[in-house]
């Protein structure tokens, strides 16, 4: 596996240290900085050779969403704090994940993994070309060309500016954002029901506290969709 380039920016000593420690247990992430504050790794940063910056929001000088905002061409990151509220505007800056302290390991392991799948489909994605056929997508990858029907499809995820699509027999990556590839699609047939997720309506299996069922996963529910969700699957929870 190739090595996955990381930086910390954290202005606590004690949570700074405790994530060096959390990321030496991948033995493929090579961290190459850990800085106090934003402005120390400016000259780290424009070096270049950076895939991931684990950064906080509330920092001395510049907060962490304003000092990423003020680089021409800002590395992947994802941001590390205590402050939920600033959530939206880290993803509209195309942040990979969003986590809170106390970090639970679980949720960093999934942070990784979707920079890592980022990376993979960043990779792909310039094979693919997508067209829109009534109930069908054409999915071209380098020389092949598969005909999916709409209703194979189970659900979509995003990822920055790529949506991946998941069947059950594979998936496929599409340059498309999530938003302009539900644009294309039956608005009765899909719900978007996350930031991150929207789902095929007849593949609900049920929902579990804030996850829906969806084939063999689970998928979370986003506060700003779970009355929409809950109203259209008849849950009272």
């Amino acid at each position: 596996m190739k090595p996955l380039n990381c930086i910390i920016i954290e202005d606590n000593q004690i949570d700074r240290l405790l994530f060096e420690e959390y990321l030496s247990a991948y033995p493929f992430i090579n961290l190459t900085g850990s800085f106090s504050n934003p402005i120390e790794s400016i000259e780290h940063i424009k070096r270049g050779n950076i895939d991931l910056v684990f950064i906080d929001v509330d920092m001395p000088v510049i907060n962490g969403i304003d000092f990423l905002k003020s680089l021409p061409d800002h590395p992947h990151c994802v941001f590390v704090t205590v402050h939920p509220e600033f959530a939206v505007e880290a993803f509209d800056i195309q942040a990979i994940d969003y986590l809170l302290k106390p970090v639970k390991l679980e949720r960093l392991d999934k942070a990784i993994k979707r920079t890592l799948e980022l990376q993979e489909i960043t990779s792909k994605a310039l094979q693919y070309n997508l067209h829109f056929e009534n109930d069908f997508l054409m999915i071209k990858e380098g020389t092949a060309v598969s005909r999916v029907n709409v209703n194979e499809i189970v659900y979509l995820e995003a990822l920055m500016n790529y949506t991946k699509i998941i069947t059950a027999k594979k998936k496929y990556i599409t340059l498309n954002n999530l938003k302009s590839f539900l644009d294309h699609l039956p608005p009765r047939k899909f719900l978007r029901i996350h930031r991150s997720y929207a789902v095929a309506i007849d593949k609900v299996q049920g929902l579990e506290r804030n996850e829906l069922l969806i084939g063999e996963q689970r998928l979370p529910l986003g506060k700003t969709y779970r009355q929409e969700v809950k109203k259209l699957i008849g849950s009272n929870d």
